[in-house]
């Protein structure tokens, strides 16, 4: 089975999810950093709840990661902000919740 990390801050709805996708709830952004480093798995990081400062190490540690990453953002995007964690990713999905994160797991799934 292809698993998929979904990282989602604590508090943060992640929906109906298929099978597979292994949510791991985090606090804060170590927290996120040591669930993205401790699996070689394709990634969801839902960047809602973080401040702009922990942007950069977690796009650290997606740039370091060895399979594809997509970020869920509960907001929409301009497409042209500035966006550390956008920048490491292979995509963005921007303003449609939960369904968003469901959508990444399913493309992440299907290589």
């Amino acid at each position: 089975m292809n698993e998929v990390l979904v990282l989602i801050h604590r508090g943060q709805p992640a929906g109906d999810l298929p099978p597979g996708a292994l949510v791991v709830p985090f606090g804060t952004v170590v927290d996120a950093v040591v669930a993205l480093k401790a699996t070689a798995a394709p990634a969801v990081i839902c960047t809602g709840g973080l401040a702009p400062e922990d942007l950069e190490p977690l796009a650290a540690a997606v740039a370091a990661h060895p399979a594809p990453c997509i970020e869920v953002r509960n907001d929409t995007w301009d497409g042209e902000s500035h966006s550390p964690v956008a920048a490491m990713c292979r995509g963005v999905i921007s303003g449609f919740g939960v369904t968003g994160i469901r959508r990444a797991v399913e493309l992440l799934r299907s290589g």
